[in-house]
């Protein structure tokens, strides 16, 4: 299979109606952390754009990058981050209460990646739980937490694979659909393997946001779909589902959080479905999306401006993040930051792609004590924060999205 693929068809309506309004250049593969400065210098670039469905609305990027290359050997680790781990821990007891699981429910979890949220699951409500992710490295720290897992994507052929298992009466899906090329397999697989009244919960971040609050450093090539609930709905109903209930959540920037029942569950449709997608009708189209790509440029400028100010001063970043690495490969002039401070122990010692900054762990800085600390995860700055000065930082914090400022919890 070559690196990339062209898209030419809407994944959720079939469209050739696509539009490009956003280009980032060509981009290394943000997650793929290399050994060596050579090795991150020279990595391989792709396309990143982002297109606009004439038809259904969605946005989606221009190219598909071979899913080996981004999901086998997976660094990011969910459990590092308290703030998604309380975050899990509360979306356990409210879909325990609202879908009434019990000890004797069956949970699949699509991509769910180090067990976080399924720990959770089994910490509130001790249900029978299964992991499906394709990362080989992870599969040891599920099963040192007692989860199961099989590794692989989700799809129709691994939902075959699966016959020994009782239908789900919960099937999650975190940060995971944005992810995936074939929504309609995907989509099939969990019609298959739900119980009748079992539901699909999808957690995505929210095109709205990325919008409004100019959130383009959320583009990296995992994140192959932009999802507002009008062009969910065309692959849900597609598939033979509906969307039953929608909220919002301030998760990750700005996340929403949609059940999906078999179409003749039991299940009514809530309020909040319509709601959603009145509020979305000007992002239907394409006239809304016209003055983004200079938004995006304003803000990395913004960037860039703020670097330059502390060409004299010691300055790191916070997060080895995908983010991070589409935010510094696209604005450059990354010259004043000397490393990378991060917490998962397999990003340690190595190389953002493109700009080739060396990781470095959090008591590293701590000796260091740069001047400044650029936060680049700024979807979870508060902790971030918080954490580097009761290790003992003193210098001082800087949010670059949707603006360059100065930041203090």
């Amino acid at each position: 299979m070559p690196a990339y693929t062209q898209l030419t068809h809407c994944r959720c309506c079939g469209s050739e109606n696509l539009t490009m309004y956003l280009d980032l250049g060509m981009m290394p593969l943000a997650n793929n952390l290399c050994d060596t400065y050579e090795q991150a210098v020279n990595a391989e670039r792709y396309p990143l754009q982002v297109l606009f469905c004439g038809e259904c609305s969605l946005s989606q990027l221009s190219v598909v990058v071979d899913p080996e290359l981004l999901f086998s050997n997976y660094v990011y680790r969910s459990s590092i981050n308290k703030g998604y781990v309380e975050h899990c821990r509360q979306m356990a007891k409210d879909l325990q209460v609202k879908h009434v699981l019990t000890k004797d429910s069956f949970m699949i979890d699509i991509a769910g990646n180090d067990g976080a949220l399924l720990s959770e699951f089994r910490e509130e409500i001790n249900l029978q739980v299964l992991n499906i992710d394709p990362a080989v490295n992870l599969a040891a720290i599920n099963e040192a937490k007692g989860i199961r897992v099989i590794t692989g994507f989700w799809g129709v052929e691994m939902c075959e694979r699966l016959n020994g298992f009782p239908k789900a009466d919960l099937i999650t899906a975190t940060n995971v659909f944005a992810h995936v090329h074939d929504v309609k397999d995907f989509l099939q697989a969990v019609e298959m393997k739900l119980s009748e009244n079992g539901v699909l919960v999808l957690e995505f971040p929210y095109l709205i946001d990325f919008i409004e609050k100019k959130e383009f450093d959320t583009v990296y090539f995992e994140h192959l779909s932009y999802f507002s609930i009008t062009p969910l709905m065309y692959a849900v109903t597609d598939a033979g589902m509906k969307i039953v209930s929608v909220s919002k959540h301030d998760i990750h920037g700005g996340t929403v959080r949609v059940t999906i029942a078999k179409q003749w569950a039991s299940i009514p449709v809530e309020q909040s479905v319509d709601d959603f997608i009145t509020n979305e009708l000007e992002y239907t189209h394409i006239e809304k999306y016209s003055g983004y790509a200079e938004a995006v440029k304003y803000t990395a400028e913004s960037y860039r401006n703020g670097i330059v100010s502390l060409f004299n001063k010691s300055v790191a970043a916070f997060a080895a993040s995908a983010k991070g690495n589409t935010l510094m490969n696209y604005c450059g002039n990354n010259f004043p930051i000397k490393y990378i401070v991060d917490e998962t122990p397999e990003k340690l010692s190595k190389f953002t792609p493109g700009v080739a900054k060396p990781i470095i762990g959090l008591q590293d800085m701590i000796s260091i004590q740069p001047d400044y600390l650029i936060i680049l995860s700024w979807n979870f700055a508060k902790e971030i924060a918080d954490k580097c000065r009761a290790a003992g930082y003193v210098g001082k914090f800087i949010i670059p999205i949707p603006e360059w400022h100065e930041y203090e919890p």
